[in-house]
């Protein structure tokens, strides 16, 4: 009985293993596919849109200094 119920276990905790390490390898996967370029897309979006805004206030700027 008790060798059986050991058995029982070691299975169970082996199966209940691999899904833990597909999770693991899942989100580990998601985060180099997914999340890390989202971030990177969003922070260049960013640096575009300052960019931008201070272009577009330099040139305003000179604008009013011809006036």
């Amino acid at each position: 009985m008790v060798e059986a119920s050991l058995l029982a276990y070691v299975g169970a905790v082996t199966f209940l293993f691999f899904f833990w390490a597909y999770g693991l390898v899942s989100f580990a996967l998601d985060l180099k596919n997914k999340l890390i370029p989202g971030v990177r897309q969003y922070l260049r979006g960013r640096r575009e849109q300052k960019a931008a805004e201070r272009e577009r206030r330099e040139r305003e700027e000179r604008e009013r200094e011809l006036y």
